[in-house]
């Protein structure tokens, strides 16, 4: 409860003011809002507008007055048969021409019959770019005409440009080169064609050995050393000392050491050779009957042998000649 007394006023709320903070602003706002009421004279100086109440009045009344003269009409008097209504066909609109749906058309019969429509007129547009032909078609009689289009000479240099970039001219000028060549230079440059690839194969492969592509972090060996010498080499007496080795190095060098040990290497070759016929000869044939005689009297036996077979082949060759 509220305590009232001397000491205590009873404390009303209300908003505090301020004072006007903008007063040019709150004048504005003052006159804008009663400009429709002063200094608003009339359009017209003679007629004086009626009030919106009146007219809402008048327009009620006329609509009153319309409505009692409908219903003193007769019901046969301005009445107009009932018409069917049709149902709504579907059409669409194919490029420039619209496809409407037949009388009793089904919807896929239309639909399939616009798609074909759609199709040719694609195959149309491809044509017409193909060979730059604009195509006039009437649609009411559905006569195709053909026109040929007007040529730009931006057209033609991007023609151009194309072309070139992707090698026509090119491909035109070696084939016309070919038709001018007779059958044997033809068939020259065609193997030449053939060697080229291969060594191009060639070149591809021994770059890829070439070049090593090693990571980083991967661990790469050398190449494997080879103690062990081949069968025929030559074999050096003691250790191998630098600058013993006969390299093709030394025959750049000096030629005339060269050739002084093929000289010396000649003479080695004929006795390694000797030798080896001589053993060829000591070797007898140890098989058959005469396994069991001595050396001597197999010997003797295989010359007898041997000149009889020459005998008989101077014979043959006597008759043959005689003949």
């Amino acid at each position: 409860m509220a305590v009232f007394g001397p000491n205590k006023r009873r404390k009303i709320p209300v908003p505090k003011r301020h004072g006007v903070r903008d007063p040019l602003k709150k004048l504005a706002e003052r006159e804008a809002a009663i400009k429709d009421k002063i200094n608003n004279p009339p359009r017209e100086r003679d007629v004086q507008e009626v009030s919106n109440r009146f007219k809402k009045f008048v327009q009620l009344k006329e609509q009153t007055r319309n409505h009692a003269s409908n219903k003193q009409r007769t019901p046969h008097q301005h009445q107009q048969p009932k018409q069917r209504r049709e149902p709504k066909r579907s059409q669409l609109q194919v490029g420039d021409s619209v496809v409407r749906q037949l009388p009793k058309e089904p919807e896929e019969a239309f639909l399939a019959r616009a798609s074909k429509l759609q199709q040719d007129r694609v195959t149309e547009a491809k044509f017409s770019s193909k060979f730059n032909v604009d195509i006039e078609r009437d649609e009411s009689t559905g006569a195709v005409r053909l026109k040929k289009r007007k040529t730009h000479e931006i057209d033609e240099l991007l023609k151009k440009k194309a072309e070139e970039a992707k090698g026509f001219k090119k491909k035109k000028k070696a084939k016309e080169e070919n038709k001018k060549l007779p059958l044997a230079e033809k068939k020259a440059l065609k193997k030449q064609k053939i060697e080229e690839k291969k060594r191009k194969e060639e070149d591809k492969l021994l770059e890829e050995y070439q070049m090593d592509n090693v990571a980083f972090g991967e661990v790469v060996d050398g190449p494997p050393t080879l103690n062990t010498k081949p069968r025929r080499a030559e074999k050096l007496e003691g250790a191998p000392r630098p600058g013993q080795k006969r390299l093709l190095l030394h025959s750049l060098l000096d030629p005339s050491k060269d050739e002084d040990d093929k000289q010396d290497s000649e003479p080695q070759k004929k006795k390694s050779k000797k030798k080896s016929q001589a053993q060829q000869q000591q070797k007898l044939d140890l098989k058959g009957k005469r396994k069991n005689l001595p050396v001597c009297t197999r010997m003797k036996l295989e010359r007898e042998q041997q000149s009889v077979i020459e005998l008989y082949r101077q014979m043959k060759k006597s008759k043959n000649q005689g003949a």
